[in-house]
């Protein structure tokens, strides 16, 4: 796979990239360094809002989608998350902090998964990161990640030129969370869980 289709006007929502049960990780496996990217969730609409951009809220949806993440994302996966990123972006840092708090972790600004960052430095970032607080040891826990669509697509076409399988359809939905497994090496293996289709 050399590239990416161009991103949907209105994205499909294929319930094949869906995180399946049966693809929990065992608790007792040896673990694959992980990478949870987040799209932030659903926002209020820029139209009509008078403020920063940046601090635009979550609508009533959007935390419904940041409390089913909290909820069944570290169940589904099977391991917690060592370090919770975020872009400084109200929406972002809303999305991720239940489960920020369901961790006992607190949330980390970093500006390079602001809206309009490189997503090349960002995965980078990322990969690093990850290789160092979730190693195959298993002593640790993945990176969360939460940014904004223009720096997720960036990282999936950065995965497609890798020769990774992101499935038929690959999308960036708000709330989206794609599960990056052994992002730090190679043999990367991802999964797309969609907060709408599992209800807290």
């Amino acid at each position: 796979m050399t590239g990416i289709p161009a991103r949907p006007a209105r994205p499909a929502r294929p319930a094949q990239v869906t995180l399946r049960a049966s693809q929990r990780t065992s608790r007792t496996a040896r673990a694959a360094p992980t990478l949870y990217l987040v799209r932030h969730a659903k926002a209020e609409s820029r139209e009509g809002w008078e403020a920063a951009d940046s601090e635009r809220p979550l609508t009533r949806r959007g935390h419904e989608q940041a409390r089913v993440i909290a909820g069944h994302l570290v169940d589904l996966v099977g391991r917690r998350p060592a370090r919770v990123l975020s872009s400084p972006a109200t929406r972002c840092r809303d999305t991720v902090v239940p489960l920020a708090a369901a961790s006992g972790l607190d949330v980390v600004e970093a500006r390079w998964l602001s809206e309009g960052s490189e997503p090349e430095h960002a995965f980078d970032q990322l990969r690093k990161l990850t290789a160092h607080l979730d190693p195959p040891s298993g002593v640790g826990g993945p990176v969360v990640a939460c940014t904004h669509g223009d720096v997720i697509w960036g990282i999936l076409e950065r995965l497609a030129r890798l020769s990774v399988d992101l499935g038929p359809n690959p999308d960036a939905p708000k709330g989206g969370v794609w599960i990056i497994k052994n992002a730090a090496g190679d043999a990367v293996d991802v999964t797309l869980y969609r907060p709408d289709v599992v209800r807290a």
